[in-house]
């Protein structure tokens, strides 16, 4: 008998942005192949996760495995023949994953990566290019590829030496319904309905957001803001000074379900971060047919295709942005039409299910067939 083909994801948290794509994975190969699917994480999810809104995976095909027990660390670093493969996320910083990944590079075991680029402001981020080339130089050709989180994070994995071919554009994939009646059907009273969502921080650039609508037309429009941070008070203070306090609003960390909620009731969403290595609020708005502002910056900028799914702008530009914003209030409101239009391309192209067929056919065209991959009794 052949060893049980195993497919073991290392991460440093379960995270709700990967939970559809993980899922869809998990049942894919235990349906279609009987290989088995393991998510190896080092801690339950943080609580600052957790006042940001974000809340805990419910696996139902994944097995969870919490690597902090060192039992089930050695367990998972036990499959270490070639017909497992272990794909590894942030294992440069978390310590758990890159014991898993040093176990395991000098076996026959395959290896991935998925993960997004590092922030990398001025002071260091010269620092953490350097230690990634360091890495690179050393494992690059040990791993079968990587899943590169966004434009910004090809653009990363490309800086630091990992060959080219070796590099696959991927994101974080979301479950994608059929839009609901009631928000294709939205009674519309003429006002343009922004909605921004995250933290209240400096990269998230809502300061900008900001001074990009103190340049809008005076109605016709209002920003409703999800999130909150240590910048609340002075983003609160900006409102005031700029006089915007009838068309913005803050309403504090809300849950998921909420936010959603809102997008499909929006008129477009806005993301307006100074670095964002992916940017979940763009997949959630396009799954709810609304179209989305992101700045280049955002790795998930890469999903705004098409001028019906929005624009992309340049970081750190309130200008561009207001032009922006200023072209969606001219257009107005969405219409159903579009709503529906766009909810089908992120239905065709940026849902979990497909996110989890392209896994699969990647594991075949870089010459890991799950067929070989599949246990056979003998």
């Amino acid at each position: 008998m052949e060893p049980r083909s195993t497919i073991i994801f290392w991460q440093p948290i379960a995270s709700p942005h990967q939970e559809a794509f993980l899922e869809a994975v998990a049942e894919r190969c235990a349906a279609d192949y009987g290989v088995e699917v393991i998510l190896g994480v080092e801690r339950d999810l943080p609580p600052e996760r957790s006042a940001q809104g974000w809340q805990r995976p419910s696996h139902k095909h994944l097995k969870v495995v919490d690597i902090s027990v060192p039992a089930n660390h050695a367990t998972l670093a036990a499959h270490a023949t070639a017909a497992s493969l272990h794909v590894f996320s942030g294992f440069f910083s978390h310590p758990l994953v890159w014991a898993g990944f040093r176990r395991l590079a000098r076996t026959p075991a395959r290896l991935a990566i998925f993960s997004e680029a590092p922030e990398q402001p001025w002071q260091t981020g010269w620092l953490k290019r350097l230690r990634g080339r360091v890495h690179a130089a050393r494992w690059a050709r040990r791993f079968a590829f990587v899943l590169a989180i966004g434009g910004v994070g090809c653009e990363f994995f490309s800086r630091i030496g990992f060959p080219r071919e070796k590099i696959v554009p991927f994101g974080y994939f979301l479950d994608v319904p059929p839009l609901a009646a009631a928000a294709s059907d939205r009674a519309s009273d003429g006002i343009v309905r922004f909605v921004s969502a995250g933290q209240l921080i400096h990269r998230k650039g809502i300061d900008l957001l900001l001074r990009a609508c103190g340049e809008l037309p005076a109605t016709g429009w209002r920003l409703d803001c999800y999130g909150d941070g240590p910048e609340r008070p002075r983003l609160e203070q900006v409102v005031r000074t700029l006089g915007l306090a009838d068309r913005v609003a803050f309403y504090g960390v809300v849950s998921n379900d909420t936010v959603r909620s809102a997008l499909g009731q929006a008129d477009c969403a806005v993301l307006p971060s100074r670095f964002d290595g992916w940017g979940t609020l763009v997949n959630e708005s396009l799954a709810a047919g609304t179209p989305v502002i992101c700045t280049a910056a955002c790795g998930a900028a890469v999903l705004v295709s098409s001028a019906r799914l929005g624009s992309v702008v340049q970081p750190d530009r309130a200008a561009a942005l207001s032009a922006a914003l200023a072209h969606a209030i001219a257009r107005g409101p969405a219409q159903p039409q579009d709503r529906a239009a766009i909810n089908a391309d992120a239905s065709a192209q940026m849902s979990a299910t497909w996110a989890a067929a392209r896994f699969e056919s990647l594991l075949t065209g870089a010459g890991l067939p799950l067929t070989s991959l599949a246990r056979v009794d003998s």
